[in-house]
C-alpha cells in the first residue's frame, strides 16, 4: 500500500523518478496545492501537527501518539522485510547501531528464526 501511495504523491506532485529534491516537502496553495520548488524539507514541527490533526480528526487520541512512534515503525517494518541495516539506518540519521537498534522490534518470526537455526 504505501508504495502506492509513494507513486500517487509523485503523480499528484509532479515529481520525477530521478528528481534530487526533497521528496516530503512544503506546500503552496493558490487554487490548487502544490510542492514547493525550495529544496527544503518540511519542519519537524509541521510534521508533527498535521499528523496530531489527522489523529484527531479520525477519533483517535493524538495525546497518545508523537513521531517517534512512527520513527519505530518505519524502522521495524524495514528490519522485518529484510532491508540491510546500513540502508536504514542512514535514512534515519542514526550514527550508531545502538541507536538505530532501539527503534527496532523484531516480529516473532524473526526472533524464532534464532531457534530455527539453531536447530533447538
Amino acid at each position: 500500500m504505501s508504495c502506492k501511495l509513494l507513486k500517487i504523491l509523485f503523480l499528484l506532485g509532479n515529481i520525477k523518478e530521478n528528481c534530487q529534491k526533497f521528496v516530503f516537502r512544503g506546500l503552496t496553495q493558490s487554487n490548487t496545492l502544490k510542492l514547493r520548488e525550495l529544496d527544503k524539507h518540511i519542519s519537524y514541527t509541521t510534521v508533527r501537527d498535521n499528523i496530531l490533526k489527522i489523529l484527531k480528526d479520525i477519533g483517535l487520541n493524538h495525546k497518545l501518539y508523537g513521531l517517534h512512534s512512527l520513527r519505530s515503525g518505519g524502522a521495524t517494518v524495514a528490519a522485518n522485510l529484510g532491508v540491510p541495516d546500513r540502508l536504514f539506518k542512514k535514512h534515519g540519521r542514526w550514527k550508531s547501531d545502538k541507536a538505530k537498534d532501539g527503534y527496532v522490534h523484531e516480529n516473532l518470526e524473526s526472533r524464532l528464526s534464532v531457534t530455527k537455526y539453531l536447530g533447538l
